[in-house]
């Protein structure tokens, strides 16, 4: 579904030329410095509101190594770290010159480059997207086989590994963040940089990967999985180097970069289901959705507002003249027979969470709305869904609200409320803000009020 831009540390990339007006370069005095390699400085205005500063550092051999550094950025985390690259500086061209190297460094593909911002930018992670494979079928759409039985993440003074059904260890905890495994292949990180591993622990990935989403966590930056789960073979992914590049990830650990015809930058980018996944370009904050079979070709073309995975042969769409349905593989709008719903998700369980109007979701089959309100057993008061997840293991959560006060519940397919947490005793949830779904017939994370771990049945 949709992703909104980030603006990154793409700026630098035209420091030096004059694409527009808000730009600058370097004067004459400046250029004959740098064609000299003697010591001087430059202060330059980026593109995007960015402000950069050039030092000579001095010669190496026949090159000069410059010192780039930003004071200001819309990304704060990377004002004042240096990156250190070389130049030749009797091109003919010193601007392109620089230009070039500079780019090549942000992009994590360029020689000799250095500094804590080069780092920072992931490097590695930007050498390995820069030769992502871009040609041929992907080796995604096919369903893969289980792998054994369901591991769940676990953590223990204060790292994650994981256990099985039994609460047995089988992968010892030593990550700092850990996800669910699906088709054989869990992310796992630290704090900031994400990497994939195997059912035995081995990594199919390094950890050198980070997204642009983070949160602050008690004075610390805590990154989100660039990784969405395993799905037909690969996984859709959103790694930052110094922009936000999309790809896929194949279970080798291999990553592959789909290409639009029209040459279009992806802007987003979706798992694989029922051999499609879809695809997101944008032009001045217009969003276009598509969906991509296993050869990479745009098998629906971006005629969409919004996109969701298949399921059931239906997917979630929104036109572009407003109001949301499913479509089937061919495009054209199935379920209903016209665009008026408010917003759709997949289908799970025959069931798909659908909003009518503002704050208010139901369920509906391939046929109809089945589950129109939320009945509380316990006390016999029917009330309306605010908002609804999926269904997983014959519950799906929802927020309502019952008497005076707002809760979260998980209902049957019945729309029967099974159970309300805050009713449970000794358990609090992690996140009382989110609606977590139950994933191999478990649901995480709740904690005891003593601290402890623990994952709840759907029979509670």
């Amino acid at each position: 579904m949709r992703k909104w831009p980030l603006i990154a540390a793409a700026c630098g990339l035209g420091a030096w030329g004059s694409a527009t007006a808000q730009q600058t370069t370097p004067g004459e005095d400046d250029l004959k410095k740098l064609a000299s390699c003697e010591g001087g400085a430059f202060t330059t205005h980026e593109v995007a509101g960015a402000v950069a500063r050039y030092d000579v550092v001095g010669a190496e051999a026949d090159r000069c190594r410059l010192r780039f550094t930003y004071l200001e950025n819309p990304n704060p985390r990377l004002e004042g770290k240096p990156l250190t690259f070389l130049i030749d500086p009797s091109s003919a061209d010193l601007t392109a010159e620089v230009q070039q190297q500079l780019g090549a460094c942000l992009e994590g593909s360029g020689r000799d480059c250095q500094g804590e911002l080069f780092r920072e930018l992931g490097g590695s992670a930007g050498r390995a997207t820069a030769r992502a494979v871009s040609e041929g079928a992907l080796p995604c759409g096919e369903p893969v086989a289980s792998q054994g039985d369901p591991l769940y993440p676990m953590p223990r003074e204060g790292k994650w590994g994981y256990v099985d059904r039994s609460g047995d260890w089988v992968i010892e905890p030593q990550w700092d963040q850990a996800t669910d495994f699906s088709e054989g292949r869990a992310a796992v990180g630290g704090w900031r940089r994400w990497g994939i591993i195997d059912r035995a622990g081995r990594l199919v990935l390094p950890l050198e990967y980070e997204s642009p989403s983070y949160s602050n966590l008690e004075g610390r930056r805590v990154v989100s999985s660039p990784f969405a789960p395993f799905s037909e073979g690969c996984a859709a992914a959103e790694i930052f180097t110094q922009q936000a590049e999309y790809l896929f990830v194949d279970r080798d650990g291999a990553l592959h970069r789909p290409v639009l015809p029209g040459g279009q930058a992806l802007a987003g980018l979706g798992s694989f289901s029922e051999g499609l996944a879809w695809f997101s370009w944008s032009e001045d904050l217009e969003w276009h959705y598509g969906w991509l079979d296993h050869q990479g070709q745009v098998a629906i073309p971006a005629e969409f507002a919004d996109a969701g995975d298949f399921s059931q042969g239906l997917a979630p769409a929104e036109s572009r003249r407003g109001g949301a349905g499913f479509i089937n593989p061919d495009g054209r709008l199935t379920l209903p027979r016209k665009w008026t719903l408010e917003s759709a998700s997949a289908f799970s369980e025959g069931l798909a969470p659908v909003s009518i109007e503002l704050f208010r979701t139901v369920y509906m089959d391939e046929e109809d709305f089945v589950i129109m309100q939320a009945r509380d057993p316990q006390t016999g008061q029917e009330a309306t869904i605010e908002i609804g997840g999926a269904f997983h293991s014959g519950r799906a959560p929802v927020r309502m609200t019952l008497g005076e006060e707002t809760v979260m519940a998980y209902i049957d397919q019945e729309g029967e409320v099974a159970f309300v947490p805050a009713r449970l005793p000794d358990l609090v949830p992690c996140h009382t803000g989110r609606l977590p779904e139950f994933r191999h017939g478990l649901l995480r994370c709740w904690w005891r009020k003593t601290g402890s771990a623990v994952a709840k049945a759907p029979t509670a």
